[in-house]
């Protein structure tokens, strides 16, 4: 269906799940053909529940939530408005609390890590090292597209 379409030469394409049943070789080949078509000045549009996939694709986001536009913009954008965090695990979950207070950083605990929002790893780390609280796991968690779908497409975002 893509390549009848192409034959047409034309300026804007309309892409619904184009990368549904596709084999892995085959997603990266149409990830390439379709930077390689925007490249060329078309417009494109593409349509998926692959977040993931599209993460890895577009330049620019529609999320479109009850028939109503949540959100446009670059994904770049789109990226700045998540929270991102690092996870901690510590053996001493009072001392690194105490950590986090110090440095008024906003953190959960699920009762085996914390969850330190807006902050880096390396600045846990070493707030950790200084205050000599042993940590067992310091991890940082990058945005997906996901995460900033589910903060817009929530009912509380509403």
């Amino acid at each position: 269906g893509l390549a009848t379409t192409l034959l047409g030469d034309p300026s804007i394409l309309v892409l619904d799940e184009p990368a549904n049943g596709l084999d892995p070789a085959g997603i990266v080949w149409l990830r390439e053909l379709l930077r390689r078509l925007a490249g060329e000045g078309r417009t494109l549009l593409v349509s998926s529940h692959v977040l993931g996939e599209v993460q890895q694709t577009v330049d620019d986001v529609v999320i479109i939530a009850r028939g109503r536009l949540v959100h446009a913009s670059s994904l770049d954008d789109l990226a700045r408005l998540a929270r991102s965090h690092v996870e901690v695990v510590t053996p001493d979950p009072q001392a690194l609390q105490g950590v986090l207070d110090d440095h008024r950083w906003s953190a959960a605990f699920d009762g085996s890590a914390f969850a330190v929002d807006d902050v880096t790893a390396a600045d846990v780390g070493a707030a950790a090292f200084a205050a000599g609280v042993e940590l067992h796991g310091l991890v940082q968690r990058e945005v997906r597209l996901e995460d900033v779908f589910f903060q817009l497409t929530s009912d509380g975002a509403r």
